[in-house]
Parts: C-alpha cells; structure tokens; sequence
C-alpha cells in the first residue's frame, strides 16, 4: 500500500488539501499532531486502480500490445519495468528451450486470441465477496477517522470561543485531570451552549466512574497509606454490619503493630460493638488465626499503613494476604492529597490486584475532580466513600452521581474568582457552596467516640 501525506495548520485546511487532491471518496489512513500544525496520511491504492489502462484497452480490436506499452501512463510503465522475474518466467523459458531442442513445433497462436489473452470477464465490487467486504471495510475505518478528526480539532478549532473557555474553565475548577479533560472535551458537541456542555460533562463524568456494590460477606482486607483512615473505616463496616445482622457473626482482624496506639483504638471500637478484635503480630499467627475466623460471615482485616515509596513493605504485605486464602482487598484512598500523590498510591498498591477504592477524608478535601481522575485512569471501581469521622454514619456506598454533583458543587469556590466580590460577600459565598454532607463532618467533633447505640 502506498501513501501520501499532507501537513497543514489545522485539520480543516489538510482536510481541505486532501478533497482538493483526491476527492470526497480519499480513503485517510492516519491523522497526528507534528510539530506547527497536523498531518494527514492518504492512501493512493485508488489512484492506482484510476491509473492502470482500463480492461477494455487491451481487449479493443484496434489496439496492439506494442500500442499498450508505448501509451501506457508512466507509472505503469516503471511497474512494469521494475517487476523482477518469477519463478514462473523461469520455467516457462526452460520448456520453451526443451522444445526446440527436441525440435518440437511451436503452436502458433492467432493474434485475435493473442490480444485477448488474460483479458478475462471484468470483476466489478457487486460480483466479488471478498472485494466488497473489503471495502465496507474502508468505508468504516474513514468514519472512525473522520470522526477522530473532528474530536482532535474541538480544541484547536474552538480554542477561542466562549464556550470552550467556560468549558475549560469548568475542568480547571473541577481539578479534572488536563488528559482526561481533553479526551472528555472531544465527546462533547462544540457546538452546544457552555451550560449544556456542563451537564454533558457532568454525565461523561458520572457514566466514567466505576462503582461496585460492597460486599456483605467474606473477609475484607483494608490496605493503605499510613492516615488514610483504614481502622476507622473497618470500625464503620463493623458498626453498619451489627446494626443490620447482629454481632455474633463478625470479627476483626489487626495485624498493625507498628503504629503506636493501633491496636488500642481498633480494640475500643470492639468494645463498644461488642466484636471480638484479634491482634497478630507474624505471617504465621495471621495464617493461623485467619483459619479459625473464617467460619464468620465477615472477617474485617486492618493493616499498617505502608508508604507508597515503601517497595519492600509493600511486598510483604502482599505475601501475607496471599497466604490468606479468598481475601478480598480494598485500597484506602484519601481524597485530600495531592493528584500525583494519589496515582503513585494505586500504582504501588497495584500488587495486591485490589477489587475496588474506598475514598476518605473526603470533608477534607478542596475538590474531587483529581480522585475522580484517578480512579478513571487507573479504572479502579469505587465502593465506599468516607466523608468524615463519625461511625457510622460517614460511610456510604459509592455512588458516581452523587460524588459528581458533589464535586460539582464544591467548585463554586473556586469560580468566584472571576466574579470579584467584597471579602464579607465572598466569604458568604463560599460557606454556601460547600455541600452539605460535607460541611456537617467538618463540624463534628473529632474523636474516637461513636455515635452509635447498639
């Protein structure tokens, strides 16, 4: 396959080129970005098929082979001037030399049938399956490219419009990551207002963020960073569990034995929910307890937070959850630190195949555009959302709607700043634009105590 390329400025003027040169039917191959513009990439197959002498040529009673050869286009004849012998032409040259040798006579073939040869009935795309699968075929892949085309030019083509300001404005705020802003950018109609390209976005957003059901059984591993909030969510599913089914079938599992105080508070929290709050401090004892504990329905198991830069640490956690058989693991990813901070944290942690994210300190956070983009990218499923201290009532399943609309509101904050108000107005603005839900766990007291009766 051949091909040609054409550089432009922008898509539309090397789209332009490409209808100038070949026409609507061009069949594109590639589209990128160079340096100073774009480049387009054409396929001149049918520029061949346009150029080749036509099957009537070479079966009309008026024209010779030698009258073909000589008025044949110029690329026709360095083709064939350039084809090597086959293997074929060989064998044909030896019977030929074997014949006269044996003194046998040529057949004399009549000039009439000598033009005709290889002529054959002319295949047109209706008659042949294979062709016109073929070119369905192309017919698709110049769709998709057309309309890949037309997303890689939203920005360059509407960089200078209203709309694609608030837009981008609208992701600055929302703290969405600059990458998946673009490739969300290029599902949305230029075209459109900005408050509807709002709720598109919106709607991209919540149909991109994966959720999971939490699991209401097994054994459930919490795994983490050091302040993530893994022994205060483990005190929030034991807590939500009793008040549903009771406390003679869960129990809890610690095998934090470096941070000061651990097993102290996860053990107050058992006393206060009446569970049995199992301490280990070696991979055997874990293996060992485990096995007894897990006739339970739900085993909760808390660990030591590790430091995503702690390889080793890492590593020999995930020995021990291997040796615990059917564990199900679950990152605890903290909302209020830094975007990168939270991609090394899954990246680390990726060893341990965890099924899904639980997002907390969420009541601290400034905005949730970066968790959310993290969790895309990386398509971890989230399944709980911890949005403060208090157990249990600040622990929820996901929701991707409502973590949306969320974060959504939360920008408010930051999009005063293109309306200057007065310091007493703006400081109204921004208490009302925080959520609810957020702004009541701010409030609370923080504590080890639960508000819980049981």
């Amino acid at each position: 396959m051949q091909v040609k390329k054409y550089q432009a400025a922008d898509t539309q003027q090397a789209m332009r080129l490409v209808r100038a040169a070949h026409g609507p039917d061009a069949v594109i191959m590639d589209c990128r970005s160079i340096a100073g513009g774009v480049e387009v990439v054409v396929s001149l197959d049918e520029m061949f098929e346009s150029a080749a002498p036509s099957a009537a040529a070479f079966t009309s009673p008026a024209n010779s082979v030698q009258a073909n050869s000589t008025q044949a286009p110029p690329l026709a004849r360095s083709v064939q001037a350039k084809r090597e012998p086959t293997a074929l032409d060989a064998l044909f040259n030896r019977r030929k030399n074997l014949d006269e040798h044996q003194g046998v006579p040529q057949t004399q073939v009549p000039a009439s049938e000598e033009r005709n040869v290889g002529a054959g009935p002319q295949v047109v795309w209706s008659q042949n399956d294979e062709l016109l699968a073929m070119k369905q075929e192309f017919a698709s892949m110049k769709t998709m490219l057309l309309d890949q085309l037309k997303g890689h030019s939203w920005q360059q083509a509407n960089h200078q419009t209203p709309e694609y300001e608030e837009l981008n404005t609208f992701l600055s705020a929302l703290d969405i990551d600059p990458a998946l802003g673009k490739r969300l950018c290029a599902e949305i109609p230029a075209e459109e207002t900005a408050s509807l390209q709002r709720e598109m976005l919106k709607m991209l957003l919540i149909n991109k963020l994966a959720v999971a059901a939490p699991p209401s059984s097994g054994a459930i591993c919490l795994v983490g960073p050091q302040g993530a909030g893994k022994t205060t969510t483990i005190a929030k599913i034991a807590a939500q569990y009793v008040l549903t089914h009771g406390r003679s079938d869960i129990a809890i599992l610690t095998t934090d034995t470096a941070r000061v105080g651990a097993q102290e508070q996860l053990r107050a929290y058992g006393r206060i929910l009446q569970v049995p709050v199992h301490a280990i401090a070696d991979e055997e004892e874990a293996i060992k307890t485990y096995r007894l504990l897990r006739k339970k329905n739900l085993v909760l198991i808390d660990t030591a937070g590790i430091s995503f830069r702690d390889k080793q640490g890492i590593s020999e956690l995930q020995r021990l959850v291997s040796a615990m058989q059917d564990v199900q693991v679950f990152l605890t990813l903290p909302a209020d630190v830094e975007n990168y901070v939270q991609s090394e944290i899954i990246d680390a942690y990726s060893s341990l195949n965890a099924k899904g994210a639980v997002l907390t300190r969420i009541d601290e956070a400034m905005r949730l555009g970066g968790a959310m983009s993290n969790l895309i990218q990386h398509r971890l499923p989230l399944v709980w959302c911890a949005n403060g201290p208090r157990v249990p009532q600040n622990l929820s399943p996901a929701d991707a709607g409502k973590l949306v609309n969320m974060a959504v509101r939360m920008t408010k904050a930051f999009e005063l700043k293109r309306n200057p108000v007065s310091a007493p107005q703006q400081a109204a603005k921004v208490s009302e634009s925080v959520p609810a839900e957020v702004a009541a766990p701010r409030q609370a007291q923080r504590g080890s105590a639960l508000n819980l009766r049981v």
